[in-house]
């Protein structure tokens, strides 16, 4: 069997495993009941959109995300479990309260299913659960399949299992809100494309600066902007791996972190001003779009809107010490049995000095090295891309404590994982390898 056909096999059952993880929470690693109502306010946005399209049209209140029949704009349980009820139950609503801090994409994707389904609302509900599920699986198990690539089946198959018991993963997999696979998308295509490149065949520099800026438009577009900056710190991940996997000389490196650094921005910019039109669209003015952009942003990071009003609501985000923070979501539950992720840190960091330690003393040995020492190095720069994110949306990750931890799965979750699995190889290892 060639190691293509291994990595494409270990792809499949890698790909239904997770599926059955996130669909289906088939270990039973989740509550019964968290999973079934995981941040059901945000996914009751997606079911208010599919409703408010069948009664209004796709395009009506400028195709964005909303609740209906909500009485004040502050909203609980009742108004959520309202979403669902009126849409499984064929209903209307009277009254449509937009959502304005993101184009909601994924609103469109399942308004549209919706209109050409022959099925009940039930049933699609259901499916759209699985298609979710099923596109977060693919996307990962992409990521585990290049791991299986570049290290082998031992590796691969510890970030495999690790995936499989994190419940952050199993939370977040078919949510319809967050649609969290377009999150990794960027780094695996970057992954596979420098890859190709690695293995001596032809690429396109351009094509991959383009299709970074779209995956970032399309992440945007689809699930918003929760998470903002891990993309981008992911795909910064993949190109720091190659970088020192191949030897890259360091005006290469600048300029291509450069231009990809460009290339996601000009597709985060593109996807504000789709949503700044949208919101112009309901609201009569087009800079009313951008200033509700720039006020999200505001009240997001430093806790700071723009308008004055809502300073003292938002006082507590912004008075937050940034280090308290990182030391509440780095204390959330990593995995079963209640490790948290500062032991899984712990633990990587041992991992490192022991595989160091393994190069070191037996790096002659082992013959090319170069992938094991990028993975180790990848692992732990891939950290400020969660550090970054939490730094800087500190007011978000205050207000939001039991959805933020996800953030350390983009990606250092994956690659500490991966590192551990190195170690079992390394120790191993007989002869040269190519």
């Amino acid at each position: 069997m060639t190691s293509k056909t291994k990595s494409i096999l270990f792809f499949v059952v890698s790909t239904v495993l997770l599926f059955l993880g996130f669909d289906r929470n088939f270990l039973h690693l989740v509550p019964a009941e968290a999973f079934a109502n995981f941040d059901k306010g945000s996914e009751s946005l997606v079911i208010g959109r599919i409703v408010w399209t069948q009664q209004r049209g796709l395009f009506s209140d400028g195709a964005l995300l909303g609740t209906g029949d909500a009485p004040t704009p502050i909203i609980g349980d009742a108004e959520f479990d309202h979403q669902y009820k009126t849409y499984l139950a064929d209903g209307e609503f009277s009254t449509y309260m937009i959502y304005k801090s993101q184009s909601g994409g994924q609103g469109w994707v399942f308004s549209l299913l919706d209109s050409i389904s022959p099925f009940s609302a039930s049933t699609n509900l259901r499916l759209f659960r699985v298609f979710t599920a099923l596109l977060s699986a693919l996307t990962i198990a992409a990521l585990l399949a290049w791991f299986h690539s570049q290290f082998g089946l031992v590796v691969a198959s510890t970030v495999l299992l690790t995936s499989l018991v994190s419940q952050w993963l199993t939370l977040y997999g078919r949510n319809l809100f967050y649609s969290v696979w377009d999150y990794f998308l960027p780094m695996v295509a970057a992954l596979y494309f420098l890859d190709r490149e690695s293995r001596g065949r032809a690429s396109n520099e351009r094509v991959f600066y383009a299709t970074v800026g779209a995956l970032l438009f399309l992440k945007g577009f689809l699930s918003g902007y929760d998470f903002l900056l891990p993309p981008m710190g992911m795909v910064a991940t993949a190109l720091i791996y190659y970088a020192l996997k191949d030897k890259w000389g360091l005006w290469q490196f600048t300029r291509r972190l450069l231009w990809t650094g460009l290339a996601c921005a000009v597709g985060v910019l593109a996807s504000f001003a789709v949503l700044a039109a949208q919101i112009g669209s309901v609201t009569g003015n087009f800079s009313d779009g951008f200033l509700h952009i720039v006020n999200t942003m505001g009240r997001r990071t430093f806790g700071t809107p723009l308008d004055p009003a809502l300073s003292d609501f938002f006082r507590a985000g912004q008075e937050a010490n940034v280090l308290e923070v990182i030391r509440s979501i780095a204390g959330k539950t990593a995995i079963v049995a209640g490790i948290r992720f500062t032991e899984v840190f712990v633990f990587f960091a041992v991992a490192t000095v022991l595989v160091a330690l393994v190069l070191f003393l037996r790096g002659g040995k082992l013959g090319d090295t170069f992938n094991a020492w990028a993975l180790l190095i990848a692992t732990w720069v891939s950290f400020l891309s969660p550090l970054t994110w939490l730094a800087i949306f500190k007011a978000h990750a205050y207000y939001h404590p039991f959805t933020s931890a996800i953030v350390w799965h983009m990606p250092t979750m994956f690659f500490g994982y991966a590192l551990c699995g190195l170690l079992i190889t390394l120790l191993f290892r007989q002869k040269s390898q190519p």
